[in-house]
């Protein structure tokens, strides 16, 4: 099913393709949650199908069914199983694309969250970039092109994934999620939402902005930590909220010097909750709360 917000991106490089103007190697980037997995999916499948319309897969077509089944012999999807993508992958990669294409038609490469590219593996991939093939495409997805070296980015069609805060707002209304407080925080994400929807974590994300707005009033912080423990990317979003409360909190008069310590408790919370191992989350989150306190008096 498309997503409506990026309707207007897809018409644009489906126009690009049949005025044959298509870069080969396009780069979508943009938010965690924006849709640009199912962007880079659908073209994928758009490129490889025998009667695309408007570069939209027909889904009946050998190729089609092959996409359906997950074992097209011409595509090939790489994923980030750990911290960073190796030179090896990359490798892997121009060793697929230099090889004939078993359905005689197009060969294409998803590269997902290229950013995390260690400096070799990026290496090895200008020289893919630099030496295109025909009737090969890489299509891949970053969400901060300032991560990609110059070389990376001067080589590739850059595309920006956006949305209109008011189609996803609808979007999101017709998915039966309540209009929390917090969610035009997330306007830019709503795959998140949904998946925080799918998930049952809608209730513990509301939780973590009820805490972050009244954790000058909060001594019992149990539910939060079990939140946090049980889900840790959920840290970063208990930290937005934070966030967001202390611009409102500074708007309302609050000294910059408060707001500057309470900011570097945050960020100091932060990075203990991603770098040290076995961490007191119980413990951290009370020196976090006890400053902010204290910030806000």
């Amino acid at each position: 099913m498309p997503l409506p917000w990026l309707e207007g991106l897809y018409q644009q490089l489906a126009q690009s393709f049949s005025q044959q103007r298509f870069h080969h190697a396009q780069l979508f980037n943009g938010d965690k949650g924006v849709g640009k997995h199912h962007l880079v999916d659908s073209l994928a499948d758009g490129l490889l199908c025998a009667s695309p319309v408007q570069l939209r897969a027909c889904g009946h077509c050998k190729s089609c069914q092959l996409n359906q089944a997950g074992t097209h012999p011409d595509k090939r999807i790489v994923r980030v199983d750990g911290q960073t993508i190796g030179v090896d992958e990359i490798r892997d990669i121009t060793h697929f694309i230099n090889h004939s294409a078993a359905q005689n038609g197009n060969k294409v490469v998803v590269l997902e969250q290229c950013h995390k590219m260690t400096t070799a593996a990026a290496n090895a991939l200008l020289k893919t970039l630099e030496e295109p093939s025909l009737n090969r495409y890489l299509l891949l997805t970053c969400e901060q092109t300032a991560l990609l070296p110059p070389t990376i980015l001067s080589r590739c069609a850059v595309q920006e994934v956006k949305v209109d805060s008011s189609i996803t707002t609808q979007w999101l209304a017709s998915l039966s999620i309540p209009n929390y407080s917090w969610l035009v925080l997330f306007a830019s994400q709503p795959l998140l939402v949904e998946q925080w929807y799918k998930e049952h974590q809608l209730e513990s994300v509301d939780l973590l902005y009820k805490f972050a707005t009244e954790i000058k009033d909060s001594h019992n912080f149990s539910t939060l930590v079990d939140i946090l423990n049980k889900e840790h990317s959920l840290v970063n979003v208990f930290a937005l909220f934070l966030t967001e409360h202390l611009k409102t909190q500074l708007v309302l008069g609050m000294d910059f010097f408060s707001y500057q310590k309470a900011q570097t408790a945050l960020s100091e919370f932060l990075y203990n909750s991603s770098h040290v191992l076995g961490l007191n989350m119980s413990l951290a989150i009370s020196q976090l709360a006890l400053t902010l306190r204290e910030s806000q008096k």
